[in-house]
């Protein structure tokens, strides 16, 4: 089937950055065959697109959809002790393979109404990986629709053995109760299942994502780098997200985390690094020589109090930079439009060298074109031209975020925040119109999920008082880490000692 994108403002996104006032784009089946003005329609659909712009979808690069029922939960907490709820070490699943689905979904529906065509879900299945759990979260893509890009997040540490200095902290009797570290193998056996039956399968690709390096021993980062190298994969690791984890690296390593998975020869253009905030200019160096991705999720970073990366350091280097939203409860949104504004407002303020701020074009870059590269999806989407998959959004610019009408990147990183957006196609299939997700029954689901929501506050409360007991173990760990000197900082300002 063809269908002719009629007369709209056709912003390409390819390599000649072209922009058509009026002009056409074609589709046959899933792929785009024709961009220009004044072709044919012959017997195509067509879709007036008079008043409107047509551009490539956006892509979420970064984001843990295990937290899609945490929305508006948390407030004031750094990383460290956040993740005793978001990711808690004692008292947490396992949940239903129907409840995955369903936040899967969640999190699914509101992406595909915001333009989102491609996502990068690094997820966590608590207490363990397990194919069944895995199996939901890709049904869950490819029931809505979306082109997915799926990781398994699981540590092979122990919990004191992931971050500093709590193995002195943490009572003896409350350690009994962590769960013991592994070799890793059990991980690589799922990787390989999931691989064999969702890897290619619809717009579905697996991702190997080992956490971060110091959540993980070194032989099993290198055999995870090995099983995506050998079935061609992305690979993902957080790192240096924050001051805590800069002087993690010194305690586990005695160098930069960033050194560290140099020596390891993981340090290439095949890795995402996620968040990248306390990385100092050797580092950068190293990343920018290794055309390393970097995830950057400014909302999160700002949430959670992790500090601001630098940016134009990383960009001028060589990394590619691309933009994530991060878990829902580090944002409370999944919108890369949000993401957008922050990513380029939040840089303005780190150097008065205007000259050296992030560019509208080059933040757009950052959920197109560079995401592509981390997604190793580069020859699919992130551009309407010929022979790249027909992922595109159809925007109302009879709106107030487009009038009067300027620079229309301009308008879409500091105005648009997705209400303009009227059709968003996948694939060369419309999923959502006019706020209306068309492949899913959007309320029966929501309602089915709101039914499940007691027995799962219930245990999440229980599981909240359970970890409660290491609060002050963690914040104990927090300040002595915040008060070292890691001869660096990314902080808005300098902060006195607690």
């Amino acid at each position: 089937m063809k269908t002719l994108f009629k007369g709209g403002y056709v912003l390409t996104l390819d390599k000649e950055d072209r922009r058509i006032p009026v002009g056409d784009v074609l589709i046959e089946g899933n792929k785009i065959v024709a961009v220009g003005t004044d072709l044919p329609a012959g017997d195509a659909k067509v879709v007036d697109c008079t008043g409107k712009l047509v551009m490539p979808g956006l892509v979420n690069s970064h984001l843990h959809s295990d937290e899609n029922l945490f929305r508006g939960l948390f407030d004031n907490l750094p990383l460290e002790i956040w993740m005793l709820y978001s990711c808690p070490a004692l008292q947490y699943g396992p949940f239903s393979e129907r409840l995955i689905y369903l936040r899967t979904m969640l999190g699914a529906i509101e992406m595909a109404k915001l333009g989102i065509t491609s996502v990068q879900d690094d997820v966590s299945e608590c207490p363990e990986g397990t194919v069944a759990g895995y199996n939901q979260v890709f049904k869950a893509y490819e029931d809505i629709g979306l082109r997915a890009n799926v990781a398994m997040n699981q540590p092979t540490r122990t919990y004191c053995d992931k971050l500093p200095f709590v193995k002195d902290l943490i009572p003896q009797e409350i350690q009994k109760e962590f769960g013991p570290a592994t070799d890793g193998s059990a991980n690589l056996a799922l990787y390989e299942e999931i691989i064999k039956t969702w890897n290619g399968r619809s717009n579905l690709k697996v991702v190997v994502s080992t956490s971060a390096p110091q959540r993980c021993s070194d032989e099993y980062l290198q055999k995870a780098y090995a099983m995506a190298e050998k079935y061609d994969l992305p690979f993902h690791t957080h790192t240096l997200e924050t001051k805590t984890q800069r002087v993690t690296g010194y305690e586990f390593y005695g160098k930069t985390i960033i050194g560290h998975i140099k020596d390891l020869g993981i340090l290439t253009d095949r890795t995402t690094i996620i968040h990248c905030v306390w990385v100092d200019d050797d580092d950068i160096a190293m990343m920018g020589q290794a055309h390393v991705n970097v995830a950057h999720n400014p909302v999160s970073n700002l949430k959670l109090g992790s500090g601001i990366m630098p940016f134009r350091k990383l960009w001028d280097a060589g990394a590619n930079i691309v933009l994530g939203t991060d878990g829902i409860s580090s944002n409370d949104s999944q919108s890369i439009f949000e993401g957008m504004k922050f990513e380029a407002l939040l840089h303005k303020v780190t150097h008065p060298d205007f000259h050296q701020w992030p560019t509208a074009g080059e933040v757009l870059k950052t959920a197109t074109e560079n995401a592509a590269r981390s997604l190793r999806r580069s020859s699919e989407i992130a551009s309407l031209e010929e022979g790249k998959r027909a992922d595109l959004l159809v925007l109302d610019m009879d709106t107030p975020a487009f009038t009067p009408l300027n620079d229309v990147k301009n308008h879409l990183v500091y105005c648009e925040n997705g209400s303009s957006i009227r059709q968003v196609w996948v694939d060369g299939r419309l999923i959502a119109e006019n706020g209306v997700v068309l492949t899913v029954d959007e309320k029966k689901l929501m309602d089915e999920l709101r039914g499940l929501m007691p027995e799962f506050k219930e245990r999440f409360r229980y599981s909240v008082e359970t970890n409660n007991r290491l609060f002050p173990y963690l914040e104990q760990m927090y300040w002595k880490c915040m008060n070292m000197d890691v001869k660096l900082n990314r902080f808005s300002q300098p902060y006195p000692e607690k």
